[in-house]
């Protein structure tokens, strides 16, 4: 793709990819929390490009800031523009999916978010994130996270389909070696 035809700056796309990077990086070392943590910070600025995308289609010249603030509409906005259109989350993660998306519907995103981050009180005992935050529950949202990643590349994010197909490619061999869907 050309350059004058890129959405956004290769700085944008960077930042993405870092979180991206962090989210698997972080699982691998066993920090499953932070893993889970930037796994949710990707679906939110995802989100927010998706949001961007929609307003400069419909050629809003004032975005409401407030929606960009908003946690809960940026991973409306990610999330439903990958579990509607993509058979392929639904084909690899059968009933996974269906955990993530009552999740999703029941605004529990944010929620682990913070579990990721902040220490909890749980029966009068200071939990840390990585005794909060289980294994299984970082490797799907870390999956995810790639699922929606992959999804904006293109038209949206003015890469290519090559950049697409390497993401999903690096969210299968991701999932492979921990295959943990099972």
């Amino acid at each position: 793709m050309k350059e004058s035809q890129k959405l956004y700056s290769s700085n944008v796309l960077d930042h993405l990819k870092k979180y991206w990077i962090l989210s698997k990086r972080f699982f691998e070392e066993n920090d499953y929390a932070l893993a889970l943590f930037f796994s949710v910070t990707l679906i939110e600025e995802v989100g927010k490009i998706i949001y961007i995308n929609i307003n400069k289609f419909l050629n809003i010249k004032n975005i409401n800031k407030k929606i960009i603030r908003s946690h809960k509409k940026k991973y409306i906005q990610a999330v439903r523009s990958t579990l509607v259109v993509n058979s392929r989350v639904s084909r690899i993660y059968k009933e996974k999916e269906s955990k993530f998306a009552e999740w999703f519907r029941k605004g529990k995103i944010f929620e682990f978010r913070n579990k990721a981050l902040y220490m909890e009180l749980v029966d009068s005992k200071i939990q840390i994130p990585n005794k909060i935050i289980s294994k299984e529950d970082s490797f799907l949202f870390v999956c995810i996270s790639g699922e929606i990643f992959a999804e904006i590349q293109g038209n949206i994010i003015g890469t290519d389909a090559e950049a697409w197909k390497a993401i999903l490619e690096e969210v299968d061999d991701f999932r492979k070696k921990f295959e943990l869907l099972r």
